[in-house]
């Protein structure tokens, strides 16, 4: 299961590669036509959507690399046996506070899609909920790749994070 998980990430990860290469290309589109007294309008907002979803659709991946943010100062210098509490807590917290964050991003994605949620961008009106069930989805890949990682973690660790506790 880990392994299938694994290169589901990758997959997701290249994807967002795409996207990222998308959003320039909007964004220099966007540019370009605004110079030349040409605007089209709606690619801006579109590549803030594009930029959204390429974040969410890559958290999983980034926690299983280890690469997000952490304040590691005084846990590293800390011995194994003392320092894995302290990180069961701060898994704890942070898989709480991610559970919490998708429950409420999956009821604005249900309203959202019930309601045809949408913005305007110049002339155009773009619907919202597309965009939040890619959250929701990223989220839930998010939360699986930390119950991995953490739960893992008290197994001796995985194949692809040797640094597992």
């Amino acid at each position: 299961m880990r392994a299938l998980f694994h290169r589901v990430n990758q997959a997701l990860s290249g994807f967002c590669g795409a996207l990222m290469f998308i959003m320039m290309v909007l964004l220099v589109v966007d540019i370009v036509s605004r110079t030349f007294n040409r605007p089209i309008y709606g690619l801006a907002e579109l590549s803030v959507f594009v930029m959204m979803i390429t974040i969410y659709l890559g958290m999983a991946r980034c926690e299983e690399n280890r690469e997000h943010v952490r304040l590691e100062l005084l846990l590293d210098k800390l011995p194994t046996r003392i320092r894995r509490p302290f990180e069961s807590v701060v898994f704890g917290i942070e898989f709480l506070t991610v559970l919490i964050f998708f429950y409420a991003v999956l009821q604005d994605f249900i309203k959202a899609y019930q309601t045809d949620e949408s913005v305007l961008g110049g002339t155009m009106e773009f619907y919202l909920w597309p965009v939040k069930a890619f959250v929701v989805i990223g989220l839930v890949f998010y939360l699986v790749e930390l119950a991995f990682k953490n739960l893992g973690g008290f197994q001796g660790g995985s194949k692809t994070d040797p640094e597992v506790f």
